[in-house]
């Protein structure tokens, strides 16, 4: 069979292509006028400052000899998923029963952080992580008399408030600095984390690590990560890192270490304000993990030695940050940048 190449249906066939070349002219318009309006906005001669973090991940750029970072945070964190339905050991006032034990949590965890720079090439990190409440265990039928039931579900059940809190201490190495040589810097960190822990996980006999609901779970973890930041020309940077998080309560589950990686960008869009971009596949906080975050900000510099900087984030959540500039370890050359 022969297709039907009618006056009619070949109208409508060339009245198609010219919609579509006349919409992919408007596309490419737009797209023109926006390049051209952010060429005229944005000054050819901005400069990006070094900032030892975006919206929630590392840079490699030290914060330079005697410079400061503050930042704090509030980022809302539920899980709920955690009801095993087999009972399992329960160790309360020394006795232990079997019981059937559910966990939940829906807080906000308040993560603070303060970076100083050492050297121009060495920054210390202190801070802590804090949560509003809404952590618990549950313990069914707590005196084993059989009287839950699905209509009545919280009859003889006994909760128990955890603790969920961490203090941070760590170090940033500035192990290959901007140069200006077209080449990323580098830098190798990591730090100690050590407090109270949710009971997130489950061990491989799908029983929670702590048998003793009422007393919480301490922990400690290690994070180590190296990451890189690479400046494009005048107006953008990029950065990207990788870590490996070990904590003393993954030892008893099947996940040995979590592994985690970052990427994150900054545009200057006039003299003294930026745009950041960033996302975290798996960040610990308070032994907890979250996972999946992305976080958009804008920093202004309100002079050559302050700025502060404000984020969002989808956990939900927001981040503030006010930085006081160092010591310039290396001046900028303008005449090597890439544009």
């Amino acid at each position: 069979m022969y297709a039907n190449f009618s006056g009619e249906s070949f109208g409508l066939i060339s009245y198609e292509r010219k919609k579509r070349q006349h919409h992919t002219q408007a596309f490419i318009r737009v797209i023109f006028t926006l390049f051209l309006f952010v060429g005229i906005a944005t000054p050819l001669w901005a400069q990006l400052p070094a900032i030892s973090h975006l919206s929630t991940i590392q840079t490699a750029e030290p914060m330079g000899k005697g410079g400061s970072s503050t930042t704090f945070g509030i980022l809302q964190y539920s899980k709920v998923d955690l009801l095993p339905d087999l009972s399992q050991r329960v160790d309360i006032g020394g006795f232990e029963e079997s019981h059937r034990v559910t966990f939940q949590i829906e807080t906000f965890l308040v993560p603070v952080r303060f970076t100083y720079g050492l050297s121009d090439e060495l920054d210390l990190v202190l801070g802590g992580t804090f949560s509003t409440g809404g952590v618990r265990k549950v313990v069914h039928d707590f005196y084993n008399t059989a009287t839950e039931t699905s209509a009545e579900p919280n009859i003889n059940r006994r909760v128990y408030d955890q603790p969920l809190f961490d203090g941070v201490i760590g170090l940033k190495y500035n192990i290959k600095p901007d140069r200006n040589d077209n080449l990323p810097s580098i830098s190798l960190g990591g730090d100690a984390q050590f407090g109270f822990t949710a009971d997130d996980r489950l061990n491989s006999d799908n029983e929670f690590l702590d048998h003793s609901p009422a007393d919480g779970f301490p922990f400690l973890g290690i994070n180590t990560y190296l990451v890189g930041t690479q400046r494009l020309g005048s107006l953008f940077k990029l950065h990207a890192g990788v870590g490996i998080f070990l904590t003393s309560k993954a030892l008893k589950t099947t996940d040995f270490f979590t592994l985690n990686w970052q990427v994150g960008g900054e545009v200057a869009v006039s003299d003294n304000m930026w745009l950041v971009a960033d996302f975290s596949r798996e960040l610990p906080y308070a032994g907890v993990h979250v996972t999946n975050l992305i976080g958009v900000a804008f920093r202004y510099e309100i002079s050559n030695t302050l700025a502060f900087q404000l984020g969002f984030n989808s956990q939900p959540g927001f981040l503030f940050n006010l930085t006081f500039g160092g010591e310039k370890a290396q001046a900028i050359d303008e005449g090597n940048l890439l544009f």
